[in-house]
C-alpha cells in the first residue's frame, strides 16, 4: 500500500554557542549559514537557549559536583566564565542579551520566514530558575511545601516551594515547580505562550509529560488541572499555523499528539536502533500512519551524546534510515562533522574537535539528495525474496521523476536477498550507493533478473536513487 510521504527537517542549533564562537546576533545567522547543506535543507530552525538566563542556576551550575566531572570531561581546564547556566532553567520569556535581545529575534524570524522556513524556540512548561522574576510577580502559581527536604527551598518571600522534578528522580535544584492545580498558573501559561507565538513559529516544549495531571499527582501528590489541550487550542486560534514539539517519553508520546501536539520525540526508535535489538526497529515502524507522521526521529540532540560516539560505524546506516522515515527528522548543530564530545548546555565555550571527513561526505550526498527529492513521493514497502534467514526494513519512495530504495538489515547476521520490482525500470549496470559512496555492479543474473539483488551485513543500509 502506498501512502503520501512527508518530512519536516528541523535544525537545533545552541543560540549561545552560535553567537559567541561567531561574534554576532541572532539576526546574522542566516548570512553566516546561510550556504551551508544543513541550514538549506532545513524547514525548520530551533534555536535552542534564546531565553534570559538564571544567575541562580549560573551559580549552582559552578559548584555542582557532577556538573564539575561533565564540564572537565567536555572541556579539560575549564574555567568559571566559561559556565553560564542552564537554558533550561529560565529566569523570563525574553530574550537575553548573549544572543542580541528581542530585536535580533524579531529580525532572524523575518530572515528566515523570508527563505520559506520557520522559527523554533524554547518552551518548559514545568518550571522555572528558583531566582525567576515571575515568582515576585506570581507568588501563588508555583508549588509550595510545608516541610524542608531536599526537593525543596525557602525563597527570600518567606515561602517553602518545590523544586522542579519529574517523578523518578530528585529535583532539579536550580529550578522551581510550577503548580498545575492553581487556573491562575495555566491562564499565565496562555499569556506566556501567546507572546511566544507573536515572536516565533514553533515551540518545543521541555519534559512535556510532566504537566500531565496523572504524572503531575504521581510526582507531586497533588491534583492538577487539565493543561496541554486547553493551552494548545488557545493559541491555535489565534496563530493557527503554530507549531508545538514535544519532547516526551515513558510511552505518554501518543497522549500527547491527541491532545494537539504537532510532533513527539520518537525516543523509543533512538533506543532500539541504539540497542541493536533485532526485530525491534521494523516492529516499532509497523505503527500507525498518524502516529508516524507525528513523530520527531533523532540520531542526537543537546540531551543526547553524540550520534558518532553512540552509534559509531552505523552511524550513517541508521541516518539513512531516517531519512526514509515520514514525520519530523531532528538534526543538531555540527551532526554532519562527526563529532565526539557532548556539550553540557550550561557551558558557552567548547573544546575544538577534528570533522570527521567520512560522515561529512556522507551528510553531502544525503543534503543534495534532499534537494532534488520531489516533493511529492510516494511511500511503499515492496515485496523481498531471501536467499537463506533474516530480515530487512525495505522502503521504496517513487515521485514522478525519481525513485529511491532503501534496503536495511536487521538482523545479527549477513543476509542476502532481493527486492522483487519490475527491472524495466529498475536494472542498471551499476548501482551507486548513497551510505557507502560506492558502487556495485549489478550483472544480468538469476538473482537480480526479477528484482535488486542485495547481500548485506549486520546493520548495513544501502541506499540507492533511480
Amino acid at each position: 500500500m502506498k501512502h503520501h510521504f512527508h518530512q519536516t527537517w528541523l535544525y537545533e542549533i545552541n543560540s549561545r554557542l552560535f553567537c559567541l564562537e561567531n561574534g554576532c546576533r541572532l539576526e546574522d545567522l542566516p548570512s553566516l549559514i546561510g550556504e551551508t547543506s544543513p541550514f538549506s535543507a532545513s524547514d525548520q530552525i530551533w534555536m535552542m537557549g534564546i531565553w534570559e538566563n538564571s544567575p541562580g542556576s549560573g551559580q549552582i551550575a559552578k559548584s555542582h559536583p557532577g556538573l564539575q566531572k561533565e564540564f572537565e570531561n567536555s572541556l579539560p581546564g575549564f574555567t568559571e566564565k566559561d559556565i553560564y547556566g542552564s537554558p533550561y532553567s529560565i529566569y523570563r520569556y525574553e530574550v537575553d542579551p548573549i544572543v542580541g535581545g528581542k530585536s535580533s529575534l524579531q529580525s532572524l524570524r523575518n530572515k528566515l520566514n523570508a527563505l520559506g522556513k520557520d522559527l523554533i524556540v524554547d518552551f518548559v512548561p514545568n518550571h522555572v530558575s528558583l531566582d525567576s522574576a515571575y515568582i515576585s510577580e506570581h507568588p501563588d502559581c508555583f508549588l509550595e511545601r510545608e516541610e524542608a527536604d531536599q526537593n525543596s527551598f525557602l525563597h527570600e518571600n518567606g515561602r517553602r516551594y518545590a523544586h522542579g522534578k519529574d517523578p523518578y528522580f530528585d529535583g532539579w535544584t536550580d529550578t522551581i515547580q510550577w503548580d498545575f492545580s492553581q487556573p491562575k498558573t495555566i491562564d499565565l501559561h496562555k499569556k506566556i505562550l501567546l507572546s511566544i507565538a507573536e515572536q516565533a513559529d514553533g515551540v518545543r516544549c521541555d519534559m512535556a509529560m510532566l504537566p500531565l495531571q496523572d504524572v503531575f499527582e504521581k510526582t507531586h501528590s497533588r491534583s492538577g488541572l487539565p493543561y496541554w489541550k486547553e493551552l494548545i487550542e488557545e493559541v491555535k486560534k489565534i496563530f493557527p499555523s503554530f507549531k508545538f514539539y514535544a519532547e516526551a517519553y515513558w510511552n505518554r508520546e501518543y497522549d500527547l499528539q491527541c491532545l494537539g501536539f504537532d510532533g513527539t520525540y520518537d525516543k523509543t526508535l533512538y533506543d532500539r536502533l541504539h540497542n541493536s535489538n533485532q526485530g525491534s526497529v521494523i516492529e516499532h515502524l509497523l505503527a500507525d500512519a498518524d502516529y508516524q507522521n507525528k513523530s520527531v526521529r533523532f540520531l542526537e540532540n543537546h540531551d543526547e551524546p553524540r550520534a558518532s560516539s553512540v552509534f559509531a560505524k552505523h552511524h550513517k546506516d541508521d541516518f539513512a534510515i531516517l531519512s526514509f522515515l515520514p514525520g519530523v527528522i531532528l538534526f543538531f548543530q555540527d551532526q554532519n562533522k562527526g563529532y565526539l564530545k557532548k556539550h553540557p548546555v550550561q557551558m558557552i565555550r567548547r573544546a575544538a574537535e577534528e570533522t570527521n571527513l567520512e560522515i561529512f561526505s556522507f551528510y553531502e550526498r544525503v543534503f543534495q539528495a534532499l534537494k532534488e527529492r520531489p516533493k511529492n513521493m510516494d511511500l511503499s514497502e515492496p515485496k523481498t525474496e531471501m536467499f537463506g534467514e533474516g530480515k530487512v526494513l525495505v522502503r521504496l519512495l517513487e515521485g514522478e521523476t525519481k525513485k529511491e530504495i532503501l534496503i536495511w538489515n536487521e538482523g545479527n547476521r549477513t543476509t542476502e536477498g532481493r527486492v522483487i520490482l519490475p527491472m524495466n525500470e529498475y536494472w542498471r549496470k551499476e548501482l551507486n550507493d548513497l551510505v557507502s559512496g560506492h558502487s556495485f555492479p549489478q550483472p544480468l543474473s538469476e538473482k537480480n533478473e526479477k528484482g535488486i539483488y542485495f547481500r548485506l551485513e549486520p546493520g548495513q543500509s544501502q541506499w540507492f536513487i533511480f
